[in-house]
């Protein structure tokens, strides 16, 4: 990640140096110039273009909704980065976010492919500026020129409204341009959604009804028979839907060999597999690592009582008091050359409140409630693994959740390049039936998912009241519109528009830099 942030710095500076030396030549030509970083060709014959358009796209319509669209979005983001600004403050420089996650550079930013980031950026910003030219030329303003946007590469298509008619026009037509680039780009992302959902989700059909797997405990002699990326499709007498409740409800005793079945995308195999809540990892200077509770093993029982699964073993916990001594035994199983042999330990330790793991390492979730129940310092899940149902992830991948569930939909959605599923894993790819050439559909699939991931990032930030933004114009329109009514006439003064702007510009700068330099310095 530091190599590629290194990389983009050393090719921007480059291509500034360039555009530095190449200027005097290009303020001469009438079909070049600059605007700061950026290149821009410009083609005069090409404007007729939008004038077709125009004429029988209802523009005027489109913009008016625009309007309404891009306010409600502005103060939703607005909202959203003070909410980006609270959960900044709960996390520590282990947990921030890297720097190169805020450059939005498909290939230097890890997390936008350049397969699908480039096209699906250049495609956005064509419309976005194309749809400026439309709404702007629907109200007869005149369009100066069109053409193609270069930053190092090419980055999409520009039109170039005349300056003077801009700013000479009418505040409601004005809102109205600056407002429609925003709103196409909301829309596109709408409809993004809903091809994915209505249309390529119901086409995808898993094979089997099991758990994707996405990770395995690497402490365990077992985790070379069973692999991430792979389905669990049936374990002991638990399969389909079943499994998901299998990891919080199994009544299977723990440490037993139970027969456990692994889909691969090709075929199945049957494996024996321990049962159990499998300790992932101890918590340094907490119980367990004191008394030396080895990763790896299986929790058989605390104080007598058995632990089947990772419900009973948390609710074991919560019920004995916390200082209380008792006695955990476990089993693991050790690789010799007569295959898997059973152990079983048995320790005594002390337990601390949960209290105390929630002020250290996640204050914000801490409650007092936790003074009461046990901890013994583990981190655990049952089999080792972890993982999630193909019922479960499927809405994510294909973002009907958003409809079950807005706002966790919708941040499940944003984050999903995060989670690892976007572009969508091969591995998971192979775990469906689709109606024709796998690669095709998948590609498809993880196309339309980006062109609404890039489309509702423009949208949403050029609905920012920021300096550098469309939503900067749009909401000083906003305000001179708004100060044609008496009761807020004292908006229609420059004086006080240019303040109001200007604290709008502080707060979201202030917002923004504050998700970024918080979570390192505290």
């Amino acid at each position: 990640m530091v190599n590629g942030l290194l990389i983009a710095i050393i090719v921007i500076f480059a291509w500034i140096i360039l555009l530095m030396i190449l200027s005097p030549f290009i303020k001469k030509s009438k079909r070049i110039s600059l605007l700061g970083p950026l290149l821009m060709i410009k083609a005069i014959k090409r404007r007729g273009i939008l004038d077709r358009v125009a004429e029988k796209f209802p523009a005027i319509g489109f913009s008016r909704f625009s309007v309404a669209l891009v306010l409600a979005t502005g103060i939703f983001a607005i909202f959203f980065l003070f909410y980006g600004a609270y959960l900044s403050t709960t996390l520590t420089v282990r947990a921030s976010t890297p720097l190169t996650y805020y450059l939005g550079i498909p290939g230097v930013n890890p997390i936008i492919p350049v397969t699908y980031g480039i096209p699906a950026f250049a495609i956005s910003v064509v419309i976005h500026e194309v749809f400026h030219g439309i709404v702007a030329r629907k109200h007869g303003l005149k369009v100066n020129s069109v053409g193609i946007l270069f930053f190092v590469v090419p980055m999409g298509a520009f039109v170039e409204p005349d300056e003077e008619e801009i700013t000479k026009s009418d505040p409601v037509v004005r809102r109205r341009i600056f407002g429609a680039g925003a709103g196409i780009n909301i829309v596109l992302g709408i409809a993004m959604v809903l091809i994915l959902s209505a249309v390529m989700m119901p086409a995808a059909q898993p094979i089997h009804q099991g758990v994707y797997i996405q990770g395995v405990s690497s402490d365990q002699p077992y985790q070379s028979l069973i692999h991430p990326g792979e389905e669990l499709i049936a374990y002991g007498n638990y399969s389909g839907l079943a499994l998901n409740n299998m990891f919080t409800n199994s009544n299977i005793t723990p440490g037993k060999l139970v027969p456990m079945e692994v889909f691969n995308g090709t075929s199945v195999r049957t494996i024996q597999y321990p049962s159990g809540v499998n300790i992932l990892s101890t918590l340094q200077d907490f119980p367990a690592s004191q008394v030396g509770i080895k990763t790896g093993s299986i929790i058989y029982s605390i104080n007598g009582s058995i632990v089947y699964n990772q419900n009973g073993m948390e609710n074991t916990l919560d019920n004995i008091t916390p200082g209380t001594t008792v006695h955990i035994v476990t089993v693991s199983y050790n690789e010799s050359s007569q295959g898997f042999v059973k152990t079983v330990d048995n320790f005594n330790l002390t337990t601390v409140t949960k209290y105390s793991y929630y002020s250290q390492f996640d204050p914000t979730a801490n409650k007092d409630v936790y003074k009461n129940q046990s901890f013994i310092g583990v981190t655990s899940s049952y089999l080792g693994l972890t993982g999630v149902s193909l019922s479960d992830i499927k809405p994510v991948i294909f973002l009907s959740s958003i409809f079950t569930d807005p706002w966790y939909g919708f941040l499940s959605s944003i984050s999903l390049p995060l989670s690892g599923f976007s572009p969508v894993p091969h591995h998971l790819t192979q775990l469906f039936h689709t109606p024709f050439n796998a690669g095709l559909f998948w590609g498809t699939v993880n196309m339309l998912f980006w062109l609404y991931w890039v489309n509702i990032l423009l949208g949403v930030t050029n609905a920012l009241p920021l300096l550098i933004l469309d939503g900067n114009q749009f909401f000083k329109d906003t305000f001179l519109i708004a100060g044609r009514r008496k009761s807020l006439s004292f908006l229609s003064k420059e004086s006080v528009l240019n303040r109001i702007m200007g604290v709008l510009n502080i707060v979201v700068i202030f917002l923004l830099l504050w998700e970024i330099i918080v979570p390192r310095i505290i």
